[in-house]
C-alpha cells in the first residue's frame, strides 16, 4: 500500500524548522543599523514618524511587552513569529489556488525568498508589519474579489480591507494594495462598482492614513518633503547606478532561482504554455506588477532600494508553485535550494562574529583601520559596551549626555552604551541626518552641558572638531578602544570629551 504524504503536517515541519533557525541567526547577530533605529519606535511611540509609519514599533512594544524584554532577540521576535504565520497564509493561498502540494510548494519558496526569510522574517524592519499584513489581506482578497457580493464575501472584503489599512500604517507601499483592488474590479470583475460594502470598505485605510496626514501636518507635511526627494515621479537625469542596483538587487533579495523561475513563468504566460483561471491570475498580476515596474521606473532617475519591490514577488511565490508543481525538473530542486540556503544564513552569522575568511585591513593609522568590512556593523556593540561601561565608571562620566550628528551611528550608542548606563543621548545636527533623534531631543531636558561625550570609529571616522567646530572649543580624547574579533583587532573606537568655554 503507497503511503500518502501529508503535505500539511510537512508544513507544520517546515515552519517550526525554520522558526528555530531563524531564531538561532537573530540571537546570534547584534542590531543592523536600520534594526537599531526602529527600536527608537518602540521606545518613543507616535502615531507616525519622520521616515515610516508607526507600526513596526507597535509590534516591537507587544512582543516584547512594552519593551519589558529588551534584547535582540526579543525585540526580532516581532519579526520572527509574523514571519512564521506567513509562511502559513502562503500555504492556504496555494491550496485556494490548486492543493495542498502547491501550497506546500509555495512554503519552499518563502524559506527560500531571502527578502521574505530574513528583511522580513528576522530582522525588524516596518517590512515585518507590512508583509504580515499584504499576506492576510492578500487571503482574504483571493476569498472574495473574484466572486459576486454576498454576505460571506463583504464580510471578507472588510477583513481584507482592515489589514490594508495595517499594511498602510506598517510602510508606505501598502497603498499598492489599493491600487491592486481598483485594477481588479476595474477590469475584471465590476460587479463590485455596483456594491455598497466596496466603498464603505475604504473606511479602514482612510483611517490609517488620516492618522499619518494628521502627524505630518502636525510637523509641515515632513515626511512627504523627505520622500518626495527619494520618489518624486518625473525627472529628465538618467541614474544608471541606481536603475542597475535595483534590478541586480531585486534579482539577489528575492534569490537568483526565484527571480529567474518567475521570469520563464512569465514567458510561458504570455506563450500560453501555462494556463491558470482568469480570475486567478489577474489577482497576482494586479498585486505585484505595479509596484515592480514603479521601484524599476523610479530607479531610472532616483536612489531606490531594491527590497522596497521584493513583496511582489512574495505575492507571486503562490503562482510561481503552481507553475513549479507543472515542471518537475524545476520542483525537483527546492529542496536542495533550501538546505544550501539554510546553511549559508547559519555560515554567514558564524562568519560575522568570528571573521574567519574576511580580510582585515591591516592600515597602521587607526582612525583608517578596517574601514571596509559591511558585516561590522553588526558586530562589536556588545564588547565596546562592556570596555567602555568600566570607563565610564572610573572617570565619572555618566551624567555627561552624548552627542552625534547622524541617527547613524546615534541609535546603536543609544542602545547599547547610554541605555544601560542609563545616559542621556541627543542629536545635534540636521533634521535630514538625525531624523527621529529630532523629536527624542524634544521629550527630553534642553541640551545645556558645556560638557558631551562623542563617538566616532575607525570604520566612519569623522573628527569632532570637523563636526562640532562652530560649538566647542576643546576636543579631548579620553580613550581609543580596539575592538576585536576573533582575537584580532578588527576596529577602534574613539571616546572623545567635548568642551564648550
Amino acid at each position: 500500500m503507497k503511503y500518502k504524504i501529508s503535505y500539511k503536517r510537512a508544513v507544520y515541519v517546515l515552519i517550526i524548522v525554520s522558526t528555530l533557525l531563524r531564531v538561532f541567526f537573530a540571537s546570534q547577530l547584534e542590531f543592523g543599523n536600520d534594526e537599531v533605529y526602529y527600536w527608537l519606535y518602540a521606545k518613543y511611540p507616535d502615531i507616525s514618524h519622520f521616515d515610516h509609519p508607526p507600526f513596526v514599533g507597535f509590534f516591537i512594544q507587544l512582543f516584547t511587552f512594552d519593551l519589558f524584554f529588551d534584547s535582540e532577540l526579543a525585540i526580532r521576535l516581532a519579526a520572527i513569529i509574523p514571519g512564521s504565520i506567513n509562511m502559513y497564509l502562503l500555504f492556504l493561498i496555494g491550496c485556494k489556488i490548486k492543493n495542498e502540494l502547491v501550497g506546500f510548494l509555495s512554503v519552499i519558496l518563502y524559506n527560500l525568498n531571502i527578502y521574505a526569510l530574513i528583511i522580513a522574517g528576522t530582522f525588524i524592519l516596518p517590512d515585518a508589519p507590512l508583509l504580515f499584513f499584504w499576506l492576510l489581506s492578500f487571503y482574504f482578497l483571493i476569498e472574495a474579489l473574484p466572486l459576486e457580493p454576498s454576505k460571506d464575501t463583504r464580510k471578507k472584503l472588510f477583513i481584507a480591507f482592515f489589514f490594508i489599512a495595517c499594511a498602510i500604517y506598517s510602510k508606505y507601499q501598502g497603498i499598492f494594495l489599493l491600487v491592486g483592488v481598483v485594477l481588479y474590479i476595474v477590469f475584471i470583475n465590476r460587479t463590485w462598482l455596483k456594491d455598497w460594502s466596496f466603498y464603505l470598505s475604504f473606511i479602514f485605510p482612510l483611517i490609517t492614513v488620516s492618522l499619518i496626514v494628521y502627524w505630518n501636518y502636525q510637523h509641515d507635511f515632513i515626511s512627504y518633503k523627505f520622500h518626495n526627494n527619494r520618489v518624486s515621479l518625473f525627472s529628465i537625469s538618467f541614474n544608471k547606478d541606481s536603475f542597475l542596483r535595483e534590478v541586480l538587487g531585486q534579482i539577489v533579495y528575492n534569490n537568483p532561482y526565484i527571480f529567474f523561475s518567475i521570469f520563464i513563468m512569465i514567458v510561458a504566460l504570455i506563450r500560453k504554455k501555462f494556463i491558470l483561471e482568469k480570475k486567478q491570475l489577474w489577482l497576482f498580476i494586479f498585486f505585484s506588477f505595479p509596484l515592480i515596474f514603479t521601484t524599476i521606473y523610479l530607479s531610472l532617475y532616483k536612489d531606490t532600494l531594491p527590497h522596497w519591490s521584493a513583496i511582489s514577488y512574495v505575492t507571486l511565490l503562490p503562482l510561481l508553485a503552481v507553475y513549479v508543481h507543472k515542471n518537475k525538473n524545476i520542483e525537483r530542486n527546492l529542496m536542495r535550494g533550501g538546505v544550501v540556503l539554510m546553511m549559508l544564513l547559519i555560515f554567514t552569522s558564524i562568519e560575522i562574529n568570528k571573521g574567519w575568511f574576511l580580510p582585515i585591513d591591516e592600515n597602521i593609522n587607526k582612525e583608517k583601520f578596517n574601514n571596509k568590512d559591511a558585516l561590522m556593523d553588526m558586530y562589536g556593540w556588545k564588547q565596546l559596551s562592556a570596555k567602555i561601561t568600566s570607563l565610564l565608571e572610573l572617570k565619572h562620566l555618566k551624567s555627561i549626555p552624548i552627542i552625534s550628528d547622524k541617527w547613524f551611528p546615534l541609535a546603536h550608542i543609544d542602545y547599547y552604551i547610554a541605555r544601560p548606563n542609563k545616559m542621556d543621548t541627543y542629536g545635534v545636527g540636521e533634521l535630514s541626518d538625525i531624523h527621529k533623534y529630532y523629536w527624542i531631543n524634544k521629550k527630553k531636558k534642553k541640551l545645556t552641558s558645556k560638557e558631551v561625550l562623542y563617538l566616532t570609529d575607525s570604520r566612519n571616522y569623522r573628527s569632532p572638531k570637523s563636526v562640532y567646530g562652530k560649538s566647542f572649543n576643546q576636543y579631548n580624547l579620553l580613550k581609543t578602544i580596539p575592538i576585536k574579533r576573533n582575537d584580532k583587532i578588527v576596529k577602534y573606537v574613539f571616546l572623545y570629551l567635548l568642551i564648550k568655554d
